[in-house]
């Protein structure tokens, strides 16, 4: 059996944003090679987190200083070394995102992909066999957490799903009076090791079970919420969850660990936990408020990343069962993964009770539009998107939009598509539910990677459906998804508008739309409106105008945020109008031509409500 890793992490200098990373390792007669992985999974581009390694020393047991040396961005080699010895490196951790590594003076976060390097034992210069490795060993890991006066003084405690050690220290280091033992874990395989991500602060926990599996929600500070209410509704999202699978669960104890923050939002799945950003003024949810946008997004959140317990964690595509941390990872099927589990977040809220049905069909309307707004959609596929996801979708820029579709966004309402037909196909005996059952008896159990045409293979082979052709239209093509036709089915009416502004996100609104077209999103700005998107062949690109461009004037009159759509609408009548903006310092011009508005705003109404329970409870039935 191959010798425990020990890694010591220390809160170095919270003010400094500094870790310190300590490996202890076994003696080695043959130089021993680390490497940190280049991504994260579930975050598919490239981060290289070895940059923010620093002041790597090697040192015996007997302190003498080995040699060392890099062989690339992200490998290291240590000279043969009859001792046991160390590895010690800084990180630099301030990045707040749930991807990497952060320390202030509040809490320590950190994902094991940023701060611990997998031990390569074999390793082969000529080939660089070192490149293709997947994730996978037999090797014993041990974490030991070190605090310091400061967050002992502030009561710092350790949120994570790490097993914890109850026997001794495997490798005791002598330590100063001020530094001291916050946790000691062990697991048994690098895998393992990476996917259990650490805070470390004054957390707040609140515990509740569901069957047999506790769940705990952590936040780094006080939040002004409803806690009662909180617990209350996660109760039903993970009552949903367990009881979809209808199988037993992969897990007895969830995290979900919510890093606080003023702005940010985002999410990372792991084994048995979630790490979350979100803002602190977005989570208020009182009896007297009810249900806010924030909060109802909030819960969306936690869904969506507890759906991937099942559906990314352990049913996933083939490549990804054992991926190399170091180069990209092509799969086509993303919009499986992310798409149907932006179906079942937003689902999960209706079909548990905990919005009502136009509160979905609001949802739902916003989505569309998002949809309707990308003009990408027309020129690139889901399963494409997928597949480009390490080029394009994780590297956008504000014009990104005229050529991308997000697997995410299309990838739901796409799934919402498949769940509708396959009811309508199978008379109400079959549906996306029954998708995700088979997908995971056949592939989730036994962590069996996925190919490209599963959905097509389940169906036919278990459901005796085909959807090849459904398939096809939905995710391989560029047509856009039959929603209009679809939705009625259950209980549902889709109808398109021109947007009221640019803060007009979709939904019903009783306002007046702005009759003429411009094509470019914007902000305020001291002198004008700053423009951050411009549309391929919009009015405005017409004019000339580009992103970044500050229009300051229409037909010589001054632009500001508040008046554009009233000076859009007071020319409404003409064939063109003048522009004048700002460009790196310059004054343009350029002739706009006059158009009528698009429609690219959705309202969706709940126009039968029988059916649409029907639909969200499981229970709608179609005629043969």
């Amino acid at each position: 059996m191959l010798p425990t890793i020990c890694y010591d992490v220390q809160l170095f200098d919270a003010n400094a944003h500094l870790l310190q990373i300590t490996i202890t390792l076994p003696a080695n007669a043959q130089q021993t090679i680390l490497r940190l992985p280049n991504w994260i999974p579930g975050s598919y581009m490239i981060r290289d987190f070895a940059q923010h390694v620093h002041q790597e020393q090697a040192r015996d047991s007997l302190d003498q200083a080995l040699a060392w040396r890099k062989t690339s961005k992200h490998t290291w080699i240590v000279a043969p070394c009859n001792y046991d010895f160390t590895f010690s490196y800084m990180v630099f951790a301030n990045d707040l995102s749930v991807r990497s590594a952060f320390i202030n003076d509040q809490y320590a976060f950190f994902n094991g992909t940023s701060v611990f390097m997998q031990i390569i034992d074999d390793f082969d210069q000529k080939t660089q066999v070192l490149e293709e490795f997947g994730i996978n060993d037999e090797r014993e890991y041990a974490v030991r957490l070190f605090g310091n006066q400061y967050s002992l003084a502030h009561k710092w405690q350790v949120s994570t799903t790490l097993p914890v050690v109850l026997k001794e220290d495997i490798h005791p280091i002598q330590r100063s009076d001020s530094e001291y033992l916050l946790g000691h874990f062990q697991v048994n395989s690098y895998t393992n090791l990476i996917d259990h991500p650490i805070v470390i602060g004054a957390i707040n926990v609140h515990s509740f079970m569901v069957e047999d599996v506790v769940f705990e929600m952590m936040f780094t500070e006080q939040v002004d919420l409803d806690m009662v209410a909180l617990l209350d509704d996660m109760k039903k999202i993970c009552v949903h969850h367990l009881h979809l699978f209808n199988s037993h669960t992969p897990i007895k104890r969830y995290v979900f660990q919510t890093l606080v923050c003023k702005d940010g939002f985002g999410g990372l799945e792991h084994q048995a936990s979630t790490a979350l950003l979100y803002p602190r003024d977005s989570l208020k949810n009182t009896a007297a408020t009810g249900i806010s946008e924030g909060y109802e997004t909030f819960l969306s959140l936690c869904a969506h990343e507890l759906f991937h317990t099942w559906h990314v964690k352990r049913i996933k595509p083939n490549v990804m069962v054992n991926p190399s941390l170091t180069l990209e990872n092509y799969t086509n099927q993303l919009w499986i993964y992310e798409g149907f589990t932006s179906f079942y977040d937003d689902a999960t809220l209706v079909r548990t009770g905990i919005i009502p049905a136009q509160s979905y069909a609001n949802i739902l309307a916003k989505n569309i539009t998002r949809l309707l707004r990308n003009p990408g959609r027309s020129d690139q596929s889901i399963s494409r998107s997928s597949f480009e996801a390490w080029t394009k979708f994780y590297k956008q820029t504000p014009d990104s939009t005229n050529f991308i579709v997000s697997y995410y966004n299309k990838g739901g309402l796409a799934a919402l598509c498949l769940d509708i037909l396959l009811l309508q196909q199978s008379n109400g005996q079959a549906n996306l539910d029954t998708v995700m059952r088979l997908l995971w008896e056949h592939y989730g159990v036994d962590e069996v990677g996925t190919p490209d045409h599963v959905i097509e293979l389940v169906c036919k082979q278990y459901l005796n459906i085909n959807v090849e052709s459904i398939v096809h239209q939905l995710a391989h093509s560029t047509i856009d998804l039959p929603l209009p036709t679809l939705l009625p089915t259950i209980g549902l009416r889709l109808t398109i508008r021109p947007a009221i502004d640019v803060n007009d996100k979709g939904g019903i609104s009783k306002a007046t739309p702005c009759p003429v077209a411009f094509g470019a999103m914007y902000s305020a700005n001291p002198v004008g409106i700053k423009l951050t998107q411009v549309l391929i062949g919009s009015p405005v690109a017409c004019a000339g105008m580009s992103r970044d461009d500050i229009l300051i004037a229409i037909a010589n009159y001054e632009v500001s945020q508040s008046n554009v759509i009233n000076l859009l609408t007071r020319f409404s009548q003409q064939a063109s109008v003048e522009l004048t903006w700002l460009r790196d310092g310059r004054l343009c011009t350029g002739t706009m031509p006059i158009e009528s508005a698009l429609c690219d705003t959705a309202e969706v109404h709940v126009v039968d409500e029988a059916k649409f329970n029907a639909w969200a409870q499981r229970t709608l039935t179609f005629p043969e």
